[in-house]
Parts: structure tokens; C-alpha cells; sequence
């Protein structure tokens, strides 16, 4: 076993004894995807106990990040994680690998070529340094003075490390005057759920 493979199989090690004393927090990143369906704790858990280090990320401020894969079921799925101080584990994002990011869930596919005729308000990534990509976002949430609005169609940069996504500030400003002008298209029913 080479030294980065033990340092990786330690860190696994490290990861599932977190999870064994539940001394791990999720963030807001990761809640979002337990919402929509997307993962589960248990899938989460298992991944941390059961999976490996795909590849390690130095941030210059935040340090050392981990990118792990594992399967749980019939799906693969990919953690970020990093030591959050004093012995605890932060889950700091979790999504199914696909395209066009991922060829499968060991590989990335090749960067694209860098278009300087992209329209991106910058190019990485302010949580992880990743490649930003122009897409569209099917659903965006959107909360304004207390109330959700769900805005489709809405053009947005993709991180293609981490998934994160972010709008450009003349976007933002149409978003709120389409909401001022109560421009809605449709209505949807929303569930809420009261934790306590």
C-alpha cells in the first residue's frame, strides 16, 4: 500500500468513526438533497463506513477537503467532507454522479474547452475552486420576505466540483421584478414540515 493510499484508507477509518459516534454535522447543501429525495442519512452513513477517498482538495484557507465515493444500493454517490475541528466530521455535499461532470462515478469527464464568449460572472468556484459551467436550473428556490417562490428556466453557473450554483447579479434583480410584478405562471402546492 502506498503512502497516499494509507493516508486515504485512514481518513476512511477516520470518516466511519465519526458516523459510529454520530459526531458529524450536515449542511445546508446536504439538507437540501435529504429534501428533494435525492439521498438519505442511512445512504450518507454508509457511503462514510463503506466507501473510499476518490480524490483530496487543499483549499488555501479552509484546508483539506475529501471527495468519497460508495455505493449504497443501486446507486453510487459522492460526499465532500472535511474536519470541522475538535473530532467532527462535516458532510458538506452529497449528490449522485452524472454527467457532464462525470463519465461514471470514478471518472470525470475531460474539461471542456475554456470559452472566453461565456457570459460567467467568474470562473471557480468560491466554496471549493471548482470549473463553473453555464446551464439552466429547471426549479430555483427563491425566498423573499418570508415567502417561497419556485422560478424555472433560470440561467445560472454550475460548479462541476461540488455542484453548487450560483446567479449573476442582473439575474437576481429579474427574479425580484418578476416576483414584484407578480408575474406567476402557475401555482404550486408546497409541503411543510414542523421538525418538532
Amino acid at each position: 500500500m502506498t503512502s497516499a493510499e494509507l493516508t486515504r484508507f485512514q481518513e476512511m477509518e477516520w470518516f466511519a468513526g465519526r458516523v459510529r459516534d454520530a459526531h458529524y454535522v450536515l449542511s445546508e447543501h446536504v439538507v437540501r438533497a435529504l429534501m428533494g429525495g435525492r439521498v438519505t442519512v442511512h445512504d450518507i452513513e454508509m457511503v462514510l463506513q463503506g466507501g473510499r477517498v476518490l480524490e483530496e482538495h487543499q483549499h488555501a484557507t479552509r484546508g483539506a477537503s475529501y471527495l468519497v465515493v460508495g455505493r449504497h444500493g443501486s446507486k453510487f454517490l459522492h460526499l465532500v467532507c472535511a474536519d470541522g475541528g475538535n473530532g467532527w466530521l462535516v458532510v458538506l455535499f452529497a449528490y449522485q454522479p452524472q454527467p457532464p461532470v462525470w463519465a461514471n462515478a470514478l471518472r470525470r469527464n475531460p474539461p471542456e474547452e475554456d470559452d472566453d464568449t461565456m457570459d460567467e460572472p467568474y470562473k471557480a468556484c468560491y466554496f471549493c475552486g471548482g470549473a463553473m459551467k453555464q446551464i439552466t436550473v429547471g426549479n430555483f428556490d427563491y425566498r423573499l420576505e418570508g415567502k417561497l417562490y419556485v422560478i424555472k428556466r433560470v440561467p445560472a453557473s454550475l460548479c462541476q466540483e461540488c455542484g453548487e450554483k450560483y446567479i449573476a447579479a442582473d439575474v437576481g434583480h429579474k427574479l425580484n421584478e418578476l416576483i414584484a410584478a407578480q408575474a406567476y405562471t402557475g401555482r404550486e402546492e408546497v409541503g411543510v414540515i414542523d421538525y418538532r
